[in-house]
C-alpha cells in the first residue's frame, strides 16, 4: 500500500489536484464531515479511494498534526451499519494504513454500489436525507444529485414498463398499416408463435398480444414510436437532433453556427436512418485498400454509426422525466458524439460494456423493433442480442480508428464518442518521436498515444480501446512505467510521466490554463474566482505550470503583486484540438 499511495500521490501532484477516483484530506484537526459526502459520491459512481493525512493546500504534503488511530476508529464507527451510520448504506470498504513520506496517511477504498443488484440506491449522507444527502463524483468535485439521478439510481436494477404504457387517446387507427402487415409477415416468416390460436383477421387481438396495443386499444409508447406516422404530433421532442461544429467544441461566442443542422422525426425507422444520412453527409471518405482493390470508405463505417444511433433511441429514457429531451448527435472535426438521455443501466457499467450483456432500460420496444422492418428494408432495425457495442468495437478496430469511448458518460446519460481519425497520425507520431525512451513497438505506442489523448489510461481502458488481454495491458503499463513514460500502479490510473507531455491538460491545470491570458497579467485570487478554487489549492498548480514553461510569472514568488501570464510561445504544447483564446 505504501507504494500505490506514494505513486498516486505523484500522480496527483502532476494534475495539481484531486480526480474523479481519488480524494485526499488534511484531516489535521479530526475526520471532515466531507468525508460522507465522498463515501456517498464514490459508492454512487464508480467507485474510489480516500487518503486522509495528506494536505492539498500544501502541495499535498503530509498534514504536521494527523491522528491515524482516531481516524480509523471515526471511519469504523461512521461505516458500521446501524442507526449511527454516517451514509445509508454503508457501502463495501476497505480501511487500510501506509506510510507516505516518513509520516503515517489512511486509505479507505470505497466501492461502487452501482453493480449490486440488492443494494438500496443511491447512497446518502443520513442525516441529510436522500433528497440533500446523495452525491455523485464529478472530476475532483462531489456534487449533489438532481431529482433525474437520484431517479435514475432509485430504478436502476428494477424492471421498467414505460414503454408498455398506454398512449392516450390513440388506437389502431393512429398506427401505419402497411408497417403493422409487415411486422406480422415478419413474426410468420421467422415461425414465432406469438400469434398462435389468433385468427387471420382479428389485428387487435394480434397487435395486444405482442404489446402494440394495450388491452383497452390504445397504442402503446412503443408501437406508437416504432408504427404511428408521425409520434412527433404527441412528443415533439423525441428526435435526433444532429448537428455538425466547424471547431473541435460548441462555443458560445457570437457569430459561431453549425455548418449543417438537422432535426430528425418520424416513427423510429425513418428517424434513424435519417440520422444516420445526416451524419454520413458531413463525414469525408478515404481510400481504403481491400487485397489488389481498393474503396472508398466513410471516416467511421456507416454500420458503427447506424448502432450507435439505434442504441440510443432504442435504450434513451422515454420516462416523463425525459420525454422533454431529444437524443443528440454532435459532428466535430475530429470526432462524433452521441448523447441520449438515461445513464447505463443495470449492471452495465463504463467498464464492462464491451462484454456483449443485454441489458435494455425498454425491453418491449427493444423486441419490436427486431421485427420492424428498417427504413431501408436491410433487416430489422435492431437485433438485440447485447451484440451491438462488440460489433462496432470491432468494426472500428478493422479501420484502424480507437474503439467507442463511453468515458463521458454519466448518471443521466449515455455518452459515446466515435473518433474520425487513428490513433497514430502525423501530430502523435512526432510527440512520440520527441520522448526520451521512445518505444518502437506498435502496441506500447498506441498506449502512449491514448493516455495523450485522454489524460490517463487503465487496464479496463486498454482491454475496450485496444481489444488485449488485461495480463498483455498490465506489462504494457509496467514497461512505461519502467521507462519513466507513465505514472500508475495496478490496473490504474496511470498518466503521462511529465505535466508538459500532455496534449490537452486535464483536470484543474487546464481550468486555470484557460483561466489566464497571453497579454493580461492574472492574480491568484483573480484565478481563484474563474475556476472556483482556493489559492492553496491552486499555488502548486501555478508553481507547476511556471516550471513547465506553460505560464509566466511577473515576480519572484515572494512578491505580493506576483500575477501570471499565459506564454504564447507553449500553446502549441496544448495541440492543434485545444488551443487558448487569449
Amino acid at each position: 500500500m505504501d507504494s500505490y499511495v506514494t505513486s498516486t500521490i505523484a500522480r496527483l501532484r502532476l494534475l495539481g489536484s484531486d480526480d474523479s477516483r481519488v480524494e485526499v484530506k488534511s484531516a489535521a484537526k479530526g475526520l471532515p464531515k466531507s468525508t460522507w459526502e465522498t463515501v456517498s459520491a464514490f459508492a454512487n459512481t464508480e467507485g474510489g479511494m480516500l487518503i486522509f493525512g495528506i494536505d492539498e493546500e500544501q502541495g499535498f504534503s503530509p498534514s504536521a498534526t494527523f491522528d491515524p488511530e482516531a481516524i480509523v476508529n471515526q471511519i469504523e464507527a461512521g461505516l458500521r451499519a446501524g442507526a449511527d451510520a454516517k451514509v445509508t448504506p454503508p457501502p463495501p470498504h476497505d480501511i487500510q494504513t501506509a506510510v507516505f513520506e516518513d509520516s503515517p496517511v489512511v486509505t479507505l477504498e470505497v466501492a461502487s454500489l452501482r453493480e449490486d443488484i440488492g443494494a438500496q440506491l443511491p447512497c446518502f449522507v443520513t442525516k441529510r436525507g436522500i433528497k440533500d444527502g446523495s452525491y455523485k463524483r464529478v472530476h475532483d468535485q462531489d456534487k449533489r444529485l438532481s431529482p433525474y439521478e437520484i431517479y435514475s439510481l432509485q430504478n436502476l436494477h428494477l424492471p421498467t414498463d414505460t414503454d408498455s404504457q398506454a398512449v392516450p387517446d390513440t388506437s389502431l387507427a393512429d398506427l401505419a398499416e402497411e408497417q403493422v402487415q409487415a411486422v406480422l409477415r415478419t413474426l410468420r416468416s421467422q415461425g414465432s408463435r406469438a400469434l398462435d390460436g389468433i385468427a387471420d383477421g382479428d389485428m387487435a387481438a394480434a397487435l395486444q398480444r405482442i404489446n402494440i396495443l394495450t388491452s383497452a386499444g390504445d397504442c402503446t409508447l412503443a408501437g406508437f414510436l416504432s408504427l404511428s406516422r408521425y409520434p412527433q404530433q404527441r412528443f415533439p421532442q423525441l428526435t435526433v437532433d444532429v448537428a455538425s461544429y466547424p471547431t473541435t467544441r460548441k462555443s458560445a461566442e457570437a457569430g459561431v453556427r453549425t455548418l449543417d443542422r438537422r432535426t430528425c422525426d418520424g416513427p423510429l425507422p425513418l428517424m434513424i436512418e435519417d440520422a444516420v444520412h445526416a451524419v454520413a453527409r458531413n463525414l469525408k471518405h478515404k481510400r481504403r485498400i481491400v487485397g489488389a482493390e481498393s474503396e472508398d470508405v466513410l471516416e467511421i463505417p456507416l454500420e458503427v454509426l447506424r448502432e450507435a444511433i439505434t442504441n440510443a433511441v432504442t435504450h434513451r429514457d422515454y420516462s416523463p422525466l425525459a420525454t422533454g429531451q431529444q437524443v443528440a448527435v454532435d459532428i466535430y472535426p475530429d470526432r462524433v458524439e452521441v448523447i441520449n438521455p438515461g445513464g447505463l443501466r443495470g449492471t452495465r457499467t463504463i467498464a464492462n460494456i464491451d462484454e456483449g450483456r443485454s441489458d435494455s432500460r425498454n425491453p418491449n420496444l427493444a423486441k419490436l423493433l427486431t421485427h420492424v422492418p428498417s427504413a431501408s428494408n436491410a433487416g430489422p432495425v435492431c437485433e438485440n442480442l447485447g451484440s451491438g457495442v462488440p460489433r462496432m468495437m470491432n468494426a472500428m478496430r478493422e479501420h484502424g480508428l480507437p474503439t467507442p469511448d463511453y468515458t463521458h458518460s454519466t448518471l443521466e446519460n449515455v455518452h459515446v464518442v466515435l473518433h474520425r481519425f487513428g490513433l497514430l497520425d502525423p501530430e502523435i507520431n512526432s510527440w512520440l518521436a520527441s520522448l526520451p525512451n521512445s518505444p518502437q513497438d506498435e502496441g506500447l505506442r498506441k498506449c502512449l498515444a491514448l493516455t495523450k489523448r485522454d489524460g490517463s489510461i487503465s487496464v479496463p481502458q486498454l482491454r475496450q480501446q485496444l481489444g488485449l488481454d488485461s495480463d498483455v495491458a498490465r506489462d504494457m503499463l509496467s514497461q512505461l512505467v519502467a521507462d519513466n513514460l507513465l505514472i500508475g500502479r495496478g490496473d490504474g490510473p496511470f498518466t503521462l510521466a511529465a505535466p508538459s507531455q500532455t496534449l490537452a491538460s486535464s483536470g484543474l491545470r487546464w481550468a486555470v490554463l484557460n483561466a489566464l491570458s497571453k497579454r493580461e497579467a492574472r492574480t491568484i485570487h483573480e484565478v481563484a474566482q474563474e475556476t472556483g478554487k482556493s489559492p492553496g489549492t491552486l499555488r502548486p498548480v501555478l508553481r507547476a505550470l511556471v516550471a513547465a514553461g506553460l505560464v509566466q510569472a511577473t515576480a519572484p514568488p515572494s512578491s505580493r503583486n506576483r500575477a501570471y501570464l499565459l506564454a504564447s510561445e507553449n500553446t502549441s504544447t496544448l495541440g492543434a484540438t485545444d488551443q487558448i483564446d487569449a
